[in-house]
Parts: C-alpha cells; sequence; structure tokens
C-alpha cells in the first residue's frame, strides 16, 4: 500500500498554529486603560471611539463605548500613551501624556464638548496617580533607579527591597538572597518576566536574570495582587523588559573590579600575606533597539560578557606554638576548688583541689584537665606533665604555624588559589 503525503496541508495547519499562537497576550506583564465618555449633561456618549497610541511607537490599540458608556484597552505595553476620543457631534478629545505601568489600570474618565470633530481639545496632564481601579497593593521600580543604583554582580534582586514590605536575608556567595515579600518564605514568590514565569517548581530557583540596561522597569505586588497571578503565597515580582522603538538607542558598558582598588582584609595583614588577593572582575556588554520599519517592526538585542579571576582569604584555627611543643596551660581553664556541699566548682573556698602531674608534683586542678592513662611519648620539648602521643606527632607536623594574632588568638591566614571563571554570557 503506496501512502500519499499531502506537504501543502501540513504547512497550513503549521501556519495556522503559529498564527494563533500569535494572538496570545501575557496578561499579567501588560496594562488597561479604562474609564467612561460622557457629555457635558452627564449622559453617556456610546459608540464612541477611543484610541491609545503608543508615543515611542505610534502603534494604536482601539476600543468602542459601550452602552453602559464604559470602554477598556487591554493588552498595553508599559510606557507613554496618548488617548483620543471621537463621537459624531462632539470635538475630538485627546489626552496626551498617559503614563501606564507594568500590570496597572489606569482610569480615564472624559466628558466631550459639542461641536466638529475637526476641532480637538488637548489635555496634558497625566491621570491621576490615585488608582481606584484595582485593590493591589504594589510599588513600581522604573529604569532610572534600576540603572543608577550600583549593583554588586548586577543582580536586580537587591532592588526589590526599594518596595515596602520587602525584606532581605544576607547576601550569599552566589549573589543576593531571594526577597521576603510581605511576610512570606523567599522561595514561595513568583517572578513574571513580560508576563512569562520564570520560577522553577523545585528548588523554587529563577532560570533566568535579565541584564540590567535591558529592564525597563518591574513592579512588586506585596498584598491582594489581581486574580491573574497565582502560585504564590508571599508576593509578585512583575519585570518588563525594553523594546525598539521608532528611534535608535543604544548603550555600552563596562564594569570592572581589580584588587589594586581594592581595601586589605582585616584578616590578612600585611605580615601574613603581602600581596592582596586576587580579585578581577569585567562585566561589560551592550543594548540596542530601534525601527525595521517606522511604525511597524521594531527590534531590541542585549548582550553582557563577564570574565574574572577571583581568590579568597581563608582564615584558619592552628595549634600554637606553645602547643606544638606539648605545652597546654594556656588552653586550661579556671582553678577548680572543693565545694562546702561537697562538690568541685570554680568558687574560691579555702580547699583547693589539688592533683598529682607525669612527673610527681602536687598542682592545684584546673578545668579542661583530664587523667593520663600510663606512658605518653613526648614531642619535641614538652612542658611539665604534658605529653603528645606518637599520632599526634605525626598530625600536628600536616598543620601550618600560625602567621598572625587577632584578639589574643593566634590564627594562619592564607589565600585560596585563584579560580578564573568565564566567560559567561547572556543575551537576548
Amino acid at each position: 500500500m503506496r501512502l500519499r503525503t499531502y506537504p501543502s496541508i501540513s504547512f497550513i495547519v503549521v501556519l495556522c498554529y503559529f498564527s494563533s499562537a500569535a494572538l496570545v497576550y501575557a496578561q499579567a506583564g501588560k496594562a488597561e486603560v479604562t474609564g467612561e465618555v460622557r457629555d457635558q449633561t452627564g449622559a453617556v456618549v456610546t459608540q464612541a471611539r477611543v484610541v491609545a497610541t503608543e508615543v515611542s511607537t505610534t502603534q494604536t490599540y482601539s476600543s468602542v463605548v459601550t452602552e453602559s458608556g464604559n470602554y477598556t484597552i487591554t493588552s498595553l505595553k508599559p510606557g507613554t500613551y496618548s488617548v483620543t476620543v471621537e463621537a459624531d457631534g462632539f470635538k475630538r478629545f485627546v489626552r496626551e501624556v498617559v503614563q501606564l505601568a507594568t500590570g496597572e489600570r489606569v482610569r480615564v474618565d472624559v466628558v466631550l464638548d459639542p461641536g466638529s470633530v475637526a476641532e480637538t481639545v488637548t489635555v496634558s496632564q497625566d491621570a491621576s496617580l490615585l488608582r481606584t481601579e484595582s485593590g493591589s497593593l504594589g510599588q513600581v521600580i522604573r529604569n532610572r533607579k534600576i540603572v543608577d543604583i550600583p549593583l554588586n554582580g548586577r543582580n536586580f534582586f537587591s532592588l526589590v527591597t526599594l518596595s515596602a514590605g520587602v525584606a532581605q536575608p544576607p547576601p550569599t556567595t552566589a549573589g543576593p538572597s531571594f526577597p521576603r515579600i510581605n511576610g512570606g518564605r523567599p522561595r514561595t514568590n513568583e517572578y513574571l518576566f513580560d508576563g512569562i514565569s520564570v520560577l522553577q517548581p523545585e528548588p523554587g530557583q529563577v532560570a533566568f536574570f535579565p541584564i540590567i540596561e535591558a529592564i525597563q522597569e518591574f513592579k512588586v505586588e506585596v498584598n491582594s495582587p489581581p486574580a491573574e497571578f497565582g502560585r504564590f503565597n508571599g508576593g509578585v515580582v512583575n519585570l518588563t523588559t525594553k523594546s525598539g522603538s521608532n528611534d535608535f538607542h543604544g548603550s555600552a558598558f563596562e564594569f570592572l573590579r581589580n584588587e589594586a582598588l581594592n581595601a586589605r582584609n582585616l584578616f590578612a595583614p600585611i605580615t601574613a600575606n603581602p600581596n592582596k588577593p586576587v580579585f578581577r572582575r569585567s562585566q561589560f556588554g551592550f543594548v540596542v533597539g530601534g525601527p525595521i520599519i517606522r511604525d511597524k517592526t521594531f527590534f531590541f538585542g542585549d548582550y553582557q560578557g563577564t570574565r574574572q579571576l577571583l581568590a579568597r582569604v581563608r582564615i584558619s584555627t592552628v595549634p600554637t606554638l606553645a602547643q606544638r611543643q606539648g605545652n597546654f596551660s594556656a588552653s586550661l581553664g579556671a582553678l577548680l576548688f572543693l565545694q562546702p556541699n561537697g562538690s568541685i566548682g570554680t568558687t574560691v573556698t579555702p580547699n583547693p583541689v589539688n592533683v598529682t602531674d607525669t612527673n610527681g608534683n602536687t598542682i592545684q586542678a584546673r578545668v579542661g584537665q583530664v587523667p593520663s592513662f600510663g606512658s605518653s611519648r613526648v614531642c619535641g620539648q614538652s612542658h611539665p606533665g604534658e605529653h603528645i602521643r606518637s599520632v599526634g606527632c605525626i598530625a600536628i607536623t600536616t598543620l601550618s604555624e600560625p602567621n598572625f594574632e587577632r584578639f589574643g588568638q593566634q590564627l594562619y591566614s592564607h589565600r585560596q588559589r585563584a579560580r578564573r571563571s568565564g566567560p559567561v554570557r547572556r543575551s537576548s
């Protein structure tokens, strides 16, 4: 039996699949404009056409006023818009500089004046800062703060604490810790980049961190978020990345760290380590965006590379020079006395507790002394009564001698071998 193939049908099916996918919007990362349209008498103006125009790309989004006098325009990218309302028998109304943030629902009510559509009433004031369309609590961190505030490692997690109701545990060697939002545990928050969840179910890690220069803004939802959010019991970090516009914009960056610019480590004095530990990190890259076809098609790209060579200071507690010779008297505690109730303690009484050392001398006992179990081999010069067994003599040769002292304790400071990492690249 011979099978016949229909490549044209397969191509149409695949084309329809991708075409339908393009119509699905990530609502959580978008903004909305809603409001009422009325005339001077307070009556609703039905069938009026409302158009929201993004200033940077001139892209338009439209809606029609319903019978109840309301309109809603959804799936708007965060940015600056102008809202235009037109209806027969009324002057054209234009509301400029309507700023939309990530995940916000902004209300713009319009009152139309009677007249010709050729006449225009322009309002340049932004929409009210009071958000009455949602009961959620949150704060938007805009691009200027994201770019201007110094970040060690260039991870935006440290900026989440700019929002009220957010606390962050101390950072780890891997970078900033996950924040606690609204009292929730660090790994129970939701993270959305352009409306898409980037949270791995287990162990609750974020799969990808965008480049700082590519972030337009992000909003931290700390309480009563809208219904489109889920999978969390702490808060939501809703991030929006930049996109291209009708103008070419771009920047290049280089962030350099070098041990020559670092202060000396408190636990790495010059007597122990003449040279500072190697610390060389270079983070560099660029972002660029602009039009492919003006008013229609745009592009935006970014790249970041990381090169680093790191060495770390390690502090170890090692036997003192006296202990290496068998003298552990400095490690002993207070003198012991016989108490009136028959017990032994450190409270001074007329009755000291005396013991005999390994040399046959009578001495007063101290806290930390242990009885001697038979003869033991002396390693090097031994303090009277203190002995080190043969196994200890071998083990002590593997330990470094102390090279500095802090707070009365002899320590050994050394520089761990430098580790090179890179290239680490991130792009989108």
